[in-house]
């Protein structure tokens, strides 16, 4: 963006009043042009160029139930209850542009006294980086579902997301210092039945709101490079028709528990809980993502969905 400086004030007055009567008076450039004694195509440029350095803001509000065509048929298809889609942006990261209705959304829902669960990963955590500094949720509570210390040199972000919310919106935030898997069931029985451990997960079950994602399968699953799966292991569970992981559970394509050794070792909300929470929000994005959206719809495991147009439309394909 320009420097506003860098204008001398008779063309800064200018600009002014060019966007005043264009945009407070309602003139047309044609009429603007005629006041002024100059040209309609100078009048257009003197437009563009303020808002280029803000002198005009635009922005566009829809209606609180507004859906474009694309969401209602993924929605209704889908059977669920809102679906959001980010248009394509060429200037933006698909991540930031999805992230970025994740966080209009989820303000314009959660109410003081609400208690968020979260999943760990880059999407979570690129939507918590994106969250508005409000003190609107000062009485919210923020919670991990699953557990996700790690080799720090793979980061999935297990604490940075709490942080995030902590910092945004004043929220108190709670992540269990525990693995997201280990080596056997009766560790993970001991884990749980820690003190400090043991009550954020019962906050985690008692939250009513639940942000997550829908993690891809393969070497780029958080789960894979968090060091929690070797190569070996995943490539069994794709055997068996994993499609990618929500909350630490790999799920096949239905949405069920992929392997249930496995899912008894998991240090996470268990995926049946998980489905009574009254607004589960699915944000993904990308072809490695669309298998596992598919499976956690199909499993009814989400019931809102956030993502981007391109994603939107490997979804219907699959859903048709």
């Amino acid at each position: 963006m320009p420097e506003i400086k860098r204008y001398d004030d008779k063309k800064m007055n200018l600009l002014v009043r060019v966007s005043q009567m264009y945009y407070e008076d309602n003139l047309s450039q044609e009429e603007v042009a005629k006041e002024l004694r100059c040209s309609r195509p100078y009048i257009s440029s003197l437009l563009t160029e303020a808002k280029e350095i803000g002198i005009v803001q635009v922005r566009v509000v829809p209606p609180q139930n507004y859906e474009s065509e694309m969401e209602q048929e993924l929605r209704v298809l889908a059977g669920l209850d809102k679906v959001i889609i980010a248009p394509d942006k060429t200037n933006i990261s698909r991540q930031i542009n999805v992230g970025r209705r994740a966080v209009a959304y989820l303000e314009s829902v959660v109410k003081n006294g609400d208690i968020i669960g979260f999943s760990w990963g880059n999407t979570i955590f690129s939507v918590t980086s994106l969250l508005n500094k409000t003190r609107d949720f000062v009485d919210a509570t923020v919670v991990q579902l699953c557990g996700g210390v790690s080799d720090l040199q793979n980061n999935i972000y297990s604490s940075e997301i709490a942080k995030n919310f902590s910092k945004a919106w004043g929220a108190k935030a709670f992540a269990p210092v525990c693995p997201a898997l280990v080596d056997s069931r009766q560790l993970k029985e001991m884990f749980l039945s820690e003190t400090n451990v043991s009550k954020v997960m019962e906050l985690a079950y008692d939250a009513n709101v639940a942000l997550i994602t829908m993690g891809s399968y393969g070497q780029q699953n958080a789960l894979c490079r968090a060091g929690y799966l070797s190569e070996d292991e995943m490539f069994r569970l794709i055997e068996k028709g994993a499609v990618g992981d929500i909350c630490a559970h790999i799920i096949d394509g239905e949405g069920n528990i992929c392997d249930r050794e496995l899912d008894e070792r998991t240090v996470s909300v268990p995926l049946e809980k998980i489905k009574e929470k009254k607004r589960r929000i699915g944000v993904a994005v990308g072809q490695s993502k669309v298998e596992c959206i598919c499976a956690a719809i199909r499993g009814k495991i989400i019931n809102v969905l956030i993502t981007d147009e391109e994603t939107a439309l490997l979804v219907l394909e699959r859903m048709k």
